[in-house]
């Protein structure tokens, strides 16, 4: 409940952004206009766009960002469940209150697109793997496919699960054969998303340690937050040091043996005198460092070492690991072992996120602010004004504030008034497009650019004779 009261927190406040703008485009739109969509450009986010429809029905900010909400408040509980599961109700505890305050996952559960949703997925098939019955690698299956359906890139938690089902007797066979059939569910999408690779992923850059970087920061709160970098420092220093503490505690609890013959532990906090309070790992049963390092470390690299090669990369397509990151850093909170050291530093990781949070919650912390930029063009515009979208596929990212848009009449002969929506353009665009080149000498720049990330709305008035 509080990770939902949290990110529900100034939910509609920010701008939709452009992949937001394009999400609701697409829930709101036709099904014959959705399915050439999906054949055009966008068929891996085809699930996410059917689901989010009844949303989008409602209009606004909140109703369409609020599934990601919600997957947020089930991922924190799946979390805080495998927390205790592998470990003490107290590591669970703590390691849902951690993924709770990361200023990254209030940022995407405020978001119109599909991470938070594949996060809720990964912890849901992670906590069916770790069951005990073989029925369930059928449900553990679909969820797989589940999560492909959400986006592809996600099954880059499948080594991560490898490492976890290798080293439990008896279990490999059973999950390779839930994997072909979760392969089966997904090959008509990875045959169709193959081949709109390069409209999907063109942006993309090969990776390097800069980009590493991009990770903490996001997770810290993103660029805006570190506008004023100490809090933000700080914070990440802070979850660094409990993700390791974490770690050290784990591994030294498994060599020393903590658990009996029967994987049994007491409970560290419910009056027993037991110094380690993250279970190690008993006869067939995981240990939440065995489980929680993969999860949070194979994805990001397997991904980075993809991109060396095919560019595959971005932050916010390995948001599915911090929850590997949470239990371990709920992991060190608990190996403090003093109730009243572990809530103090527990708050001070909370004090240490608040700009990052108000930062995430400001009103033009997307990367673009497409509410401003809609109500500056409706201000400033005039009966018989016409527009030019270059490149045209920035008529999509405007459509969710589409109404000073819709004002506007396509570019023709009769025009005297244009205004270009666009990205930044440099000299030799200028001579590539033909629709540029009429505007730059048919029309002069007349207005003030409007900024907004990067889309930017110019004026273009038309010349008169004496311009020429």
């Amino acid at each position: 409940m509080l990770s939902l009261v949290l990110v529900l927190w100034g939910i509609g406040t920010p701008s939709f952004w452009r992949d937001e703008s394009v999400s609701v485009m697409a829930a709101t739109m036709s099904f014959d206009e959705l399915w050439r969509l999906l054949d055009d450009i966008d068929a891996v986010h085809a699930l996410y766009y059917l689901m989010l429809r009844p949303f989008a029905a409602f209009g606004g900010e909140f109703a369409v960002r609020l599934p990601s909400a919600l997957a947020v408040a089930g991922a924190t509980f799946g979390i805080a469940a495998i927390g205790r599961k592998l470990a003490t109700p107290q590591v669970g505890l703590l390691a849902g209150l951690v993924y709770a305050v990361l200023p990254m996952i209030s940022r995407y559960g405020q978001e119109a697109r599909s991470y938070a949703l594949v996060s809720v997925v990964a912890v849901a098939a992670t906590w069916v793997l770790l069951g005990e019955r073989r029925s369930r690698y059928a449900g553990y299956g679909l969820l797989v496919a589940l999560l492909g359906w959400f986006h592809l890139y996600a099954l880059l938690l499948l080594p991560a699960h490898a490492v976890v089902v290798l080293r439990r007797r008896g279990e490999t066979v059973p999950w390779l054969a839930s994997l072909a059939g979760a392969g089966v569910l997904l090959a008509p999408l990875a045959v169709i998303a193959s081949g709109q690779r390069e409209e999907q992923l063109f942006w993309l850059k090969v990776p390097g340690l800069p980009e590493l970087g991009q990770l903490g920061v996001d997770i810290a709160g993103g660029d805006a937050a570190w506008a004023s970098p100490l809090l933000p420092a700080l914070f990440l220093a802070l979850l660094i040091a409990l993700v390791l503490l974490g770690i050290w505690n784990g591994t030294r609890s498994r060599r020393r043996g903590v658990l009996t013959a029967e994987g049994h532990r007491e409970d560290a906090w419910a009056g027993g005198h037991r110094e380690d309070p993250v279970a190690g790992e008993g006869p067939g049963r995981p240990s939440l460092v065995g489980v929680a390092v993969p999860w949070a470390v194979l994805p990001v690299v397997l991904s980075l070492l993809i991109s060396q090669i095919h560019p595959v990369y971005s932050p916010r397509y390995v948001l599915f690991a911090v929850p590997g990151l949470a239990l371990l850093a709920g992991a060190g909170l608990a190996a403090l072992r003093r109730t009243p050291a572990t809530w103090a530093v527990l708050a001070a990781l909370v004090a240490f996120s608040v700009t990052a949070h108000l930062a995430v919650r400001g009103p033009a912390n997307r990367p673009d602010d497409l509410r401003t930029l809609a109500a500056e063009l409706s201000a400033q515009e005039r009966p018989g004004d016409a527009v030019l979208y270059v490149p045209e596929r920035f008529r999509l990212f405007v459509v969710v504030y589409g109404e000073p848009y819709r004002r506007l009449s396509a570019l023709g002969p009769g025009s005297d008034r244009v205004w270009l929506v666009s990205r930044r353009i440099r000299g030799p665009e200028w001579e590539e497009d033909p629709r540029l080149k009429e505007l730059k000498r048919d029309f002069r720049k007349a207005g003030q650019t409007r900024i907004s990330g990067a889309v930017r709305i110019t004026l273009y008035t038309r010349r008169i004779p004496s311009d020429a």
